[in-house]
Parts: structure tokens; sequence; C-alpha cells
């Protein structure tokens, strides 16, 4: 029996909350459900869907795009992230998680 998790997702200043499936990404489900939400390779390789888990967990071993220190800190990507709780996610992280990845190898002007 599969469990369904509630998922409120704070999307450009827009409360949605929508059911997933645990063996269903956020994205796919939040797309299923109308709402549009970031989205490119859908693949866990681009951070385009990159948002942050500000409450629960989930599962993401697909998420190559995020390494493991920002996945500490709650980033994910949407197009992998299968919940394993209920949760709270706030999207279009992508310039912070390219910043917080890359920014140290860019140069300074």
């Amino acid at each position: 029996m599969s469990k369904t998790y509630t998922v409120e997702i704070h999307h450009q200043g827009g409360h949605y909350t929508i059911q997933v499936p645990e063996e269903q990404t956020v994205l796919a489900a939040a797309q299923a459900s109308g709402l549009s939400l970031p989205n490119s390779c859908n693949a866990g390789i681009c951070t385009t869907c990159a948002a942050q888990i500000t409450e629960g967990t989930v599962e993401q071993s697909d998420a190559m795009g995020v390494s493991a220190e920002l996945r500490e800190q709650g980033y994910a990507l949407l197009c992998v992230a299968y919940p394993r709780s209920d949760l709270k996610v706030e999207t279009e992280k992508e310039d912070t998680v390219y910043q917080l990845q890359f920014g140290q190898f860019q140069k300074k002007t």
C-alpha cells in the first residue's frame, strides 16, 4: 500500500497544497495538478527545478545537480524528489543553488 503525502508549495507568491504519492516526484504531481513549476532536463542534472525543502524529507538519489552538502541544507531537485513525509517547499531556488555550488569558481569583477 503506497503512502500519499501532503506537499505545500510556495511558488511565485502563491501557496498551493497538493497530494503526492510516495512513488511520484513532487514535480510530476505538481504538473498533474495543473501547477506549472520551472523544469528543464527532468533527469536531476540541471538545477532549473531546484527548490528548498523547509519542512519534511525527500528521497532524491538521482539528484546529480545538487551536492550532498546542499541536500543537507534542504535543497532538492523536484524532478527527482520523492516525498518521504509531508513537505513544505519553496520553489525557484536555481540561482541560489548555482551560486552556492559554483559561485566560488566565478571571477570577481
